[in-house]
């Protein structure tokens, strides 16, 4: 019976390090918004957010990503997302409020994982773009790319997920150490005690 408890509490250590390395991260897709959006107009933003860059979040229908965009002054106004059909694509309504140049970052709603909380949401951020001609430095706007290519997450997020594997290699090492305390113990127990004369 010992030895049975023994086994199960090495593999729920094990088995919960699977789970948090299985992907407790996500990727955000988004494209920039169009060419020549004005002040005041709608950007429909549609972010394709992955986790583990392949599949979508493990409570996606509840998920609520957020957008976020920002002037050179720090001026802020956040547009709440929401699911489409497609469980991996979420639809934000965004207008930029004045012309100037904006930055945009993406919070992926990856706060649950099966109804439970999970410490797993990140921020992505995205390059600037600049709505409504000059930027508000003054100066030339930029010229237009001829095919504009979906802007690319440069959060740090998006690289190796480093915190799993210690949490899985920790757990392993317990078991392992569990394992080995047993074996000893065991050991001792068959071997008879020699008297030294």
């Amino acid at each position: 019976m010992r030895r049975l408890l023994i086994l199960a509490i090495a593999a729920g250590a094990l088995v919960q390090a699977g789970t948090a390395s299985a992907g407790c991260w996500a990727t955000v897709g988004l494209a920039p918004p169009p060419d020549g959006i004005a002040p005041g107009d709608t950007w429909t933003a549609q972010m394709t957010i992955l986790q583990h860059s392949r599949t979508p979040l493990p409570d996606a229908k509840a998920a609520r990503p957020t957008l976020t965009i920002r002037n050179e002054s720090g001026a802020t106004r956040t547009f709440v997302a929401r699911p489409t059909k497609d469980l991996t694509v979420f639809q934000a309504a965004v207008v930029f409020p004045a012309a100037g140049s904006w930055r945009y970052e993406v919070f992926d709603g990856f706060t649950t994982w099966q109804g439970e909380p999970a410490p797993c949401a990140q921020t992505h951020t995205f390059s600037a773009v600049t709505i409504g001609g000059a930027p508000a430095g003054g100066g030339e706007p930029p010229a237009p790319d001829p095919a504009p290519a979906p802007a690319a997450s440069t959060s740090a997020d998006e690289g190796f997920p480093v915190w799993p594997v210690v949490a899985s290699a920790l757990a392993a090492l317990a078991a392992f150490a569990l394992g080995a305390g047993v074996v000893r113990r065991r050991r001792a127990a068959r071997e008879p005690e020699v008297a030294v004369r």
